[in-house]
């Protein structure tokens, strides 16, 4: 499988898996958000399509709920939802009191704006390694650390005016290592200086020969990647975490993410050299 596709199908893994997780939410405990579907402002991504799209979407909406204190009503899947009222109005499931009912549905007073607006790998890349031998007999250590840069824009819109009531943006590094250790020997530098110390000759000389020719050689490697799914969503953890502090929490964190956000824009300012 190509790299593409893992990365696509480590996007999919990732949203089975939020799909499951059961979510305790108090009904209408907090402001009501929903979560369109992401915008790609990067251009061209290699594992980007709708259904990624679709998938961030539903990602975010699983972390809204799961930071508490918000209502998130599905939009996602509208169909899903309009099918049930529907089969409960025509009498094809029994109306016992918990059937779908139709204009019942929550409206959103907030809606969460997302898109990825960086993603790109191998931005920083560190290579170190060390080494010995001594007689014929030593090892060796490589390590290498990559980076991935990645980035989104969440905007949280009121729906009644259409005011921005507060943005976020996350920038991060996402961290890849691999580690190669190598050890070995051979006894032909001993059986060298042996011989040559000790004139060997006839059968002492052929053994120190047959020695010389010993050797051997291991070697192991590891490898710690970070799936491009698993970055965003630690961005995502982050975001959702800001607009529960946001429309809930309130002034008793919003400092801290003021001076999270003046420390981010001073960073990446300073990557540029203004002529």
């Amino acid at each position: 499988m190509d790299s593409k596709a893992l990365k696509l199908s480590s996007f999919g893994v990732a949203a089975a898996v939020a799909s499951f997780v059961f979510v305790p939410v108090t009904a209408w405990a907090g402001p009501t958000v929903s979560v369109p579907d992401f915008k790609n402002q990067v251009g061209r991504l290699s594992w980007w399509s709708p259904r990624v799209s679709r998938q961030l979407a539903d990602a975010l909406s699983n972390e809204l709920a799961l930071a508490g204190g918000l209502t998130v009503v599905e939009r996602q899947n509208l169909k899903a939802v309009l099918s049930e009222q529907e089969l409960a109005e025509l009498g094809i499931v029994r109306n016992d009191g918990n059937a779908a009912r139709s204009r019942q549905m929550r409206g959103a007073q907030y809606l969460i704006m997302g898109r990825v607006s960086g993603y790109e790998d191998g931005v920083e890349t560190k290579q170190s390694g060390s080494g010995m031998r001594f007689m014929g007999f030593g090892g060796s250590k490589t390590v290498s650390e990559s980076k991935a840069y990645v980035s989104i824009d969440l905007r949280v819109v009121d729906s009644s005016t259409g005011e921005v009531v507060g943005a976020r943006t996350v920038e991060g590094r996402a961290t890849s290592t691999a580690k190669q250790k190598g050890s070995g020997g051979s006894l032909a530098p001993l059986a060298g200086l042996v011989g040559g110390a000790t004139g060997a000759r006839g059968a002492g000389a052929y053994g120190l020969a047959a020695a010389g020719t010993f050797s051997y050689e291991e070697s192991s490697s590891e490898s710690n990647r970070t799936p491009a799914a698993k970055a965003i969503r630690a961005a995502l953890i982050d975001g959702a975490d800001y607009v529960n502090c946001l429309l809930v929490i309130r002034d008793g964190c919003l400092a801290s993410y003021q001076q999270q956000e003046s420390i981010r824009r001073s960073n990446t300012r300073d990557v540029l050299q203004l002529d």
